[in-house]
């Protein structure tokens, strides 16, 4: 008898559980939010250079070292330069070598915050004021060039900066200041 009253209250329980967990959680990480997919180079560095003259306040980068020459060479330095003049932030998260060490003390003299990673070598982010952004994944990347075609999403969705700040944040907490890594690779040397 209970079995009989239980039965369809049974599948009634597990549509609800079914509904409300799986497919809510569904609906809000499958829809994507307003903005461009970007696959040129050329067009993320002219994006996150609009995102760096845009900002008022704050701009967080997670970059490869591969691209830091390049994003260098599109006027990156003066652009930070001015921002930070002006009163802005800029926090960066990149790898640091010998390869790339004049560039680490370059962005270091300009004012940018610098720490060092070793890792996310073929991810990159970049927000601004914590609206526009400019996110990749790209597995597969050894070196970005000017050539290097991308996956990258550009977008001017709060939630979506928001989202890749938690992520920047968290790299942030695990990554040292550049200048223990640059005395790092300075004490190498010698």
């Amino acid at each position: 008898m209970w079995l009989r009253i239980l039965a369809p209250l049974s599948n009634v329980f597990f549509s609800l559980i079914f509904t409300h967990l799986f497919i809510r959680l569904f609906q809000y990480s499958l829809v994507m939010p307003p903005g461009l997919i970007i696959s040129d180079i050329k067009d993320v560095f002219a994006e996150s250079l609009q995102i760096l003259e845009t900002a008022q306040e704050e701009v967080i980068l997670l970059i490869p070292s591969s691209m830091l020459p390049v994003f260098m060479s599109y006027g990156c330095a003066q652009k930070t330069k001015t921002f930070i003049q002006n009163g802005g932030v800029l926090r960066g998260i990149t790898n640091i070598s010998h390869a790339n060490l004049e560039v680490a003390r370059a962005r270091l003299s300009i004012g940018e915050d610098l720490r060092h990673t070793d890792r996310h070598h073929e991810f990159f982010l970049i927000v601004g004021d914590r609206h526009y952004s400019i996110s990749s994944l790209d597995t597969g990347i050894e070196e970005f060039t000017l050539d290097t075609s991308v996956n990258s999403f550009w977008s001017e969705n709060p939630t979506y900066a928001e989202y890749l700040r938690a992520s920047f944040e968290n790299a942030w907490s695990h990554a040292i200041p550049a200048e223990e890594r640059i005395q790092e690779l300075e004490q190498e040397r010698h």
